[in-house]
């Protein structure tokens, strides 16, 4: 996931675009008549004029496919989609180092230290029969989409931004795609992360920008109504 947003950053950053430069574009080509006298001279304006609009398609699509795959997206404009490019890698480097210095930790820690004690008392666990364990497994599956953020924003074109934020719990990534599946939504492209303990779902949906309101309130309807379903009946305090 990191070589693949640096390798989109890179590629982006090596087409040395000014964003004050893009509209003359239209100024050149409104300019330019190929019916004129000097339209043999114009040509090679054109075939420059052609391949400027080929290159911006390009970094356009790139930019898609960078804010495809960064869930924290700030803002919407180019420079702003790279710096929280550039910010979200820094966070993965840094819960990398991390885990690999946990990991480390882990492997340097003496396996007796990992076992029991000499004066641990086997009477004093509490037992659980099968049937309750069970009980424990179910609950702990149902535990409930926590949303922290839902942003839904319109980029023109039919084309909406919907940014999911959640807290991580058990089979939360399973179920925001339950729920998603259930709305019927036009989705494009969708894209799962996960970052200090919290999941980024972001996904491209097609819809009119009148909807997006209606989009909103649909996702949290849908996900409300599936918390609902999910929300266990007993106490852990029965089990005892």
């Amino acid at each position: 996931m990191i070589m693949a947003v640096e390798m989109v950053i890179r590629c982006i950053k090596n087409e040395d675009f000014e964003y004050d430069s893009w509209p003359l574009e239209e100024a050149i080509s409104g300019s330019y008549d190929s019916s004129s006298p000097d339209g043999a001279a114009s040509s090679p304006a054109s075939k420059n004029i052609v391949s400027e609009r080929n290159r911006r398609q390009k970094l356009n699509q790139r930019l898609f496919a960078l804010r495809s795959v960064v869930p924290n997206i700030t803002k919407m404009d180019k420079a702003s989609i790279i710096k929280d490019a550039i910010s979200y890698i820094q966070g993965l480097q840094y819960e990398e180092s991390k885990l690999e210095a946990e990991i480390r930790e882990l492997e340097s820690t003496p396996k007796s230290c990992l076992s029991f004690s000499k004066d641990f008392d086997p009477d004093l666990l509490v037992p659980v029969t099968s049937k309750k364990m069970k009980q424990l497994d179910s609950g702990s599956s149902r535990s409930l989409i926590e949303v922290i953020e839902l942003k839904v924003t319109s980029m023109g074109e039919r084309i909406m931004v919907v940014n999911v934020t959640c807290n991580k719990r058990t089979d939360t990534m399973v179920k925001l795609c339950e729920v998603f599946e259930s709305l019927n939504l036009k989705i494009l492209t969708s894209n799962l992360n996960y970052f200090s303990g919290m999941i980024f779902n972001t996904l491209f949906i097609e819809a009119d920008e009148e909807e997006q309101e209606v989009v909103r309130l649909k996702i949290e309807t849908g996900i409300g109504a599936y918390n609902e379903t999910q929300s266990p009946t007993w106490s852990i305090d029965s089990l005892y």
